[in-house]
């Protein structure tokens, strides 16, 4: 479901809220179970008690395919163990890592358009990327770009239409081949609708608001791609700055985008400077921006309302998105938080341990109204602080 890290989504458990909603040590329920006892809260569909871990990424293919990458960590090393997961309606299935991958990689993600289309990505040890991809059968290795960089934020719309970001640069896979174009400033974060309806949002260096007297270092900034004119397009955004004095070092910057509809896209990120040079300072401000069809405006409670102030994570296909830290922002404006159930006290879980659910990855899962979140629960006690790697599955 960011500027070269993934933000972590935390949740803390809802107390009075006990009970064994996890099953046991490998509970598992179906990712695309419905009716109102799944709605409301967030529902444990995976997790392993024994492990010790997190699950780093997740994608929903279809309401019965659900693709995710765990990571074992090992008492006492300082690597991880990596491996896939699948659930496929009925059950979860642990295996190694693709071959066709090519060897361990760190920051892995998934994303797909359909049960033969899941592409997989991460960073290499030796920099740079691998790059695989399920055709619904197996997997097959796919070239990386052929520019300097790892792959960050990966859209995949069709077997034959994918968008990665790559250094200063996106590309496209056409099914055979990468196609590499510049872009027109710096991207942090892609996402689309289409392959022909893509946005990246960063920041630019120059421009209007950049500069001069009273300008900041940067300003935020929100790329188009242009079928027609193969290239990417700047999109004029609202130009940022602090009240005077100005503070040192000053900037802006988007850091996550989630595309809705092609009158409707929303973009995230900061505002703010160099703390600690000047005895009076003013404080970093929240960025949300908001895509019409026709201008990008800035959002009204960014810094103070409960869901608007955090970043989108995705959307419902209804209305309906979920915003960081899980709030869900009904189609009729209202947020809420989505709460969890704790996970019972047996085992190593003591009664009196704090229990906190933090996702890596969320996404939609596609023809539903659920969403599917990959992280872990972490338990912490006295003496023995616990981390189990979980995929939970919410509807609002």
């Amino acid at each position: 479901m960011v500027s070269a890290v993934v933000g972590m989504v935390l949740l803390a458990g809802c107390a009075g809220e006990g009970g064994g909603s996890a099953g046991d040590a490998d509970g598992s329920r179906a990712p695309g179970a419905s009716g109102s006892a799944e709605r409301g809260a967030w529902k444990i569909a995976h997790i392993d008690r024994r492990a010790r871990g997190t699950v780093e990424a997740v994608v929903a293919a279809a309401p019965d395919d659900i693709w995710a990458v765990g990571a074992d960590q090992g008492a006492g090393t300082a690597g991880t163990d990596p491996y896939l997961l699948r659930h496929d309606g009925t059950k979860w299935r642990r295996t190694p890592l693709p071959a066709a991958l090519g060897g361990r990689v760190t920051q892995p993600r998934l994303d797909a358009s359909g049960p033969d289309n899941v592409w997989l990505h991460g960073v290499a040890p030796s920099s740079g990327s691998r790059l695989a991809r399920w055709d619904g059968t197996r997997w097959h290795a796919v070239p990386r770009p052929s520019v300097q960089g790892a792959v960050g934020d990966l859209r995949a719309f069709a077997p034959d239409d994918v968008w990665a970001l790559v250094g200063d640069r996106a590309a496209h896979w056409d099914g055979t081949r990468w196609t590499v174009t510049p872009l027109p400033a710096v991207a942090t974060a892609l996402d689309g609708t289409s392959g022909d309806d893509v946005w990246a949002v960063g920041y630019r260096d120059r421009g209007p608001g950049v500069g001069g007297a009273g300008g900041e270092t940067t300003q935020p900034a929100a790329m188009r791609w242009d079928a027609r004119a193969r290239a990417w397009k700047l999109t004029p955004t609202p130009v940022l700055r602090f009240p005077d004095p100005v503070p040192p070092e000053a900037g802006a910057s988007l850091t996550e985008v989630l595309a809705v509809s092609r009158d409707e896209v929303w973009a995230y990120g900061t505002h703010s400077f160099n703390h600690g040079e000047s005895e009076s300072e003013p404080s970093a401000e929240r960025v949300l921006l908001r895509w019409d069809g026709a201008r990008w405006r800035e959002q009204r409670g960014a810094d103070t309302d409960p869901c608007l102030s955090r970043p989108p994570v995705a959307h419902d296909g209804a209305g309906g998105i979920l915003f960081d830290r899980h709030r869900f922002r009904a189609a009729d404006g209202s947020c809420r938080k989505a709460p969890w159930r704790r996970l019972p006290a047996t085992g190593e879980i003591t009664a009196g341990g704090k229990q906190q659910l933090w996702f890596e990855q969320v996404g939609r899962v596609p023809g539903t109204k659920r969403f599917v979140g990959a992280g872990k629960v972490y338990v912490m006690q006295s003496g023995n602080p616990l981390t189990m790697p979980v995929v939970a599955v919410y509807e609002p």
